[in-house]
């Protein structure tokens, strides 16, 4: 397995944590339903899953 290229900027999924308690606040109706794109700074954490290999080996 080999890590991706741009595997730093999974970090950037971090700062979904500091906008969590807006986007609980979305389910229990205290807040606009825009407030729920901030989940979307967490898909920067998919930059940690490392790549497969797409090399077979041959014998």
């Amino acid at each position: 397995m080999r890590m991706q290229k741009y595997w730093y900027l999974g970090f950037l999924g971090l700062v979904g944590i500091y906008f969590l308690p807006e986007v609980t606040k979305v389910f229990s109706g205290e807040a606009s339903l825009w407030k729920l794109t901030n989940i979307l700074w967490f898909l920067w954490f998919l930059n940690f899953i490392p790549d497969g290999k797409s090399e077979k080996r041959e014998d």
